[in-house]
């Protein structure tokens, strides 16, 4: 199982631009009240022969870069999944009052093996994480099993890069980005958070939610802030080639 949290509460602004690309900026809130604002608490009970049912990515080192720990599947016969109230892309901010943040993958899935007995899982729907999610998600046939117990580790294989060709017209790129060198999440490539149903994406039909881009029009994206990303893909008139992993 997947999980992450931030010190602080993480809501995203969606800024529309003059050429329809859409800035995902990360407001971190300083104060302490809002840390766990939005957030729930799921509770639910184990025994030593159930099954939790569900696989987490993210953490800290984790192949997808040091962010927080999610939960990138659930399975149906599993415990979570009976409560009804776990997705997909949420972010898990502690386990029984035991903060994950700053933990590497390895420790929340031990400490998530370890766990019996009533389970509490205080998690947060965050839509940037949720982006990332998506893209994890679509690699679900290359998790690995760590044993054969019920948490299971997301370890993708890497997705394939391939290059994206748009005509940006009057509609604009119309998608949005999220991610971005320094983020609060930390060091992220950028991904693609939303594809508008109007603009050239909408329109070539093969960009999808969670793809990471890797350049736009031969300029690269890697190490780029999130301000800088949105700059970039402001700035492009007519043909656009985005170089993809997805």
């Amino acid at each position: 199982m997947t999980s992450s949290m931030t010190s602080s509460m993480t809501s995203s602004l969606t800024l529309l631009l003059n050429n329809n690309v859409t800035s995902t900026s990360d407001i971190t809130s300083s104060s302490a009240n809002n840390t766990d604002a939005g957030s729930r608490t799921v509770t639910f009970t184990r025994g030593v022969s159930d099954s939790l049912g569900v696989s987490v990515a993210g953490g800290k080192g984790s192949p997808l870069g040091d962010i927080p720990i999610f939960i990138a599947m659930i399975q149906a016969n599993g415990v979570a999944a009976k409560t009804h109230q776990l997705k997909v892309g949420d972010r898990i901010v502690s386990i029984n009052s035991q903060s994950v943040e700053g933990l590497s993958h390895s420790e929340v899935v031990t400490m998530l093996k370890n766990s019996y007995g009533d389970i509490n899982m205080q998690v947060v729907a965050d839509t940037n994480i949720s982006a990332i999610a998506t893209q994890v998600e679509s690699l679900s046939g290359s998790f690995s099993v760590t044993d054969n117990t019920d948490t299971h580790t997301a370890e993708p294989e890497g997705p394939r890069p391939c290059s994206i060709s748009l005509e940006k017209g009057s509609e604009g790129l119309g998608f949005s980005i999220v991610g971005g060198f320094g983020s609060p999440h930390g060091d992220l490539p950028i991904y693609v958070k939303t594809v508008f149903s109007k603009g050239a994406a909408a329109v070539d039909g093969r960009l999808k939610r969670g793809d990471q881009i890797l350049s736009v029009n031969g300029e690269s994206l890697q190490a780029a802030t999130h301000e800088q990303a949105v700059a970039i893909l402001k700035k492009q008139r007519g043909s656009v080639t985005l170089d993809i992993l997805s």
